[in-house]
């Protein structure tokens, strides 16, 4: 899949920067520490964590099909996370690198 490649090389290129890579209920994510900041989800999303006070959250929002992420489908949503659609897989790695920023400060 087109979009699990991109989340891939997305994965490669923050892990040199100082994230890990780990699962989360089977999903594959990316943390630093103990801090997750981007989810590749069953839908093909990335879901990232930009802080629902920042204006890259607010641009990430004013992404055409960008919601504010719900993980599971249970209906809880985080807030803080924005969940990217395959289809703006462009803007994937400027806002997961900005969500790793944000942990890591």
């Amino acid at each position: 899949m087109a979009n699990q490649s991109e989340f891939d090389a997305i994965a490669v290129d923050l892990v040199a920067r100082g994230a890990t890579l780990g699962q989360m209920m089977g999903h594959p994510m990316l943390k630093v520490g103990s801090s997750m900041f981007a989810a590749f989800t069953g839908d093909e999303h990335l879901a990232v964590k930009l802080g629902r006070s920042s204006p890259e959250h607010a641009e990430a929002l004013a992404l055409p099909g960008a919601t504010v992420w719900s993980p599971g489908g249970g209906g809880r949503q985080f807030y803080d996370w924005v969940s990217l659609p395959p289809d703006q897989e462009d803007h994937w790695m400027r806002y997961a690198e900005v969500a790793r920023r944000n942990v890591s400060a």
